[in-house]
């Protein structure tokens, strides 16, 4: 099917129409709620009381638009969208103990999500995953219990929602709801997606710098624990053992860092190699499929801060690359890489816009092609991305999204992924 941006008109108006009327009722609009960070601000003083004792909220709406024009499995635009409700409870103001941090995150999905549309290895829009990614639900995604010993040093506990890890890793990620969209350009996953989860419970220690995870030890479930307590089948299965550290860098008077990253599952998977499979005739028999226990995966990860305006910080140029390499067997894609460039605050009067470009590519396990052959012909997976986040308010962000996928079925066209992208953060 050829490209068709006609399916994009009506909600590119929409766009249109909501920041012509948020420019043109100015006067009192921007005079006032364009200032604060947060569409209620401090309401009535509760956002200062709950944080005086020892509670800080952080609740944001985002909405998604997406669709696939040409290319791909289906062409119906999908509308849908994400309730994210983050918590940070302080232990010692809450009369505990000195040091002990809990982070909460729950998670609202409703509507519908490109999330296949454009190949099952694709992963177009990665936020709208979580807590399923194929139904309307609510969950906790991430309840982390922390200890502080020092400023640099704490032990964490609990349900580990992995998107959010990756962003104490690298803040400026964005989670899918500020920068990327696209989970290949955010981190080169697929080779870990065998035996890392969008959610699970675990436990380890960190090393801190500041807000951000430097390094650590975490041993966690094999199991899938985003939209259940992950307790009642706690490592029936197996294990995950995953180490990493940061070396952080300065090239130029400009910060930059290298991240090493290692994990290691115990659990048996079916395995991938056809010649592990037999075929059995007769009553009862049929095809069955071999085991292949264990499973690893390895990473290197690049960052580096290219520009930084002196005055400002937050203006800056980011360059991230990297990575990633696993067995093969029973893991989806033997290794992979990406790269991106992402400026902050590039053009002056407009420091809250962000906006990136991004080029990935995964090589899906030949043990996985041949095993599938007989049914679908794989390929490697690869793709582009660019988006645009432009700040109407502080509290509103529109963001354009462009996505040219190949995806790993060989007999589909290289799809061209749209979208739009609005948060309210309340």
């Amino acid at each position: 099917m050829s490209f068709s941006p006609v399916r994009f008109i009506r909600p590119v108006l929409f766009a249109l129409c909501v920041i012509t009327i948020l420019v043109a009722t100015g006067n009192q609009l921007f005079a006032q709620g364009t200032t604060r960070d947060a569409l209620f601000g401090n309401l009535l003083g509760a956002e200062s009381r709950l944080a005086e004792r020892g509670i800080i909220a952080d609740i944001d709406l985002t909405q998604f638009y997406q669709g696939v024009s040409s290319g791909g499995a289906d062409y119906t635009p999908k509308y849908g969208g994400k309730l994210d409700y983050n918590f940070i409870f302080m232990g010692e103001k809450l009369g505990l103990w000195k040091g002990f941090v809990t982070l909460m995150h729950a998670e609202t999905r409703f509507g519908e999500s490109v999330t296949n549309e454009g190949g099952a290895l694709a992963f177009p829009n990665v936020n709208m995953i979580y807590p399923s990614p194929v139904k309307q639900e609510s969950a906790i995604t991430g309840l982390l219990l922390m200890q502080y010993f020092s400023e640099s040093f704490a032990v964490a506990a609990g349900k580990i929602n992995v998107l959010d890890f990756w962003s104490m890793v690298y803040p400026d990620s964005g989670r899918g709801i500020d920068g990327f969209m696209n989970l290949n350009s955010i981190v080169i996953g697929m080779p870990w997606l065998r035996f890392v989860n969008p959610s699970v419970s675990g436990a380890g220690a960190l090393v801190m710098k500041g807000k951000q995870i430097r390094g650590g030890l975490l041993v966690f479930d094999t199991n899938n624990s985003t939209n259940t307590a992950g307790i009642d089948n706690l490592f029936d299965k197996g294990a995950c053992i995953m180490g990493m550290w940061r070396f952080f860098t300065n090239y130029g008077g400009k910060p930059g860092s290298h991240l090493f990253v290692g994990g290691w599952s115990s659990r048996t998977y079916t395995s991938l190699d056809r010649s592990d499979w037999t075929f059995l005739p007769g009553i009862g028999g049929g095809l069955t499929p071999g085991e292949k226990e264990g499973a690893w995966a390895l990473a290197y990860n690049f960052e580096q801060l290219l520009w930084v305006d002196a005055r400002n910080p937050e203006r800056k140029i980011r360059l991230f690359t990297g990575a990633s390499l696993s067995d093969g067997n029973p893991s989806f894609a033997r290794w992979g890489t990406l790269v991106s460039l992402e400026a902050f605050g590039l053009f002056r009067g407009r420091e809250k816009d962000r906006m990136g470009v991004s080029y990935f590519y995964n090589g899906v396990s030949e043990d996985f092609k041949q095993l599938v052959s007989p049914v679908v012909q794989l390929e490697d997976v690869q793709g582009v991305e660019l988006y645009y986040n432009a700040a109407i308010t502080n509290w509103f962000h529109l963001t354009g999204d462009m996505q040219v996928v190949d995806n790993e079925n060989a007999s589909n066209d290289t799809a061209i992924i749209l979208g739009l992208r609005g948060k309210v953060d309340f």
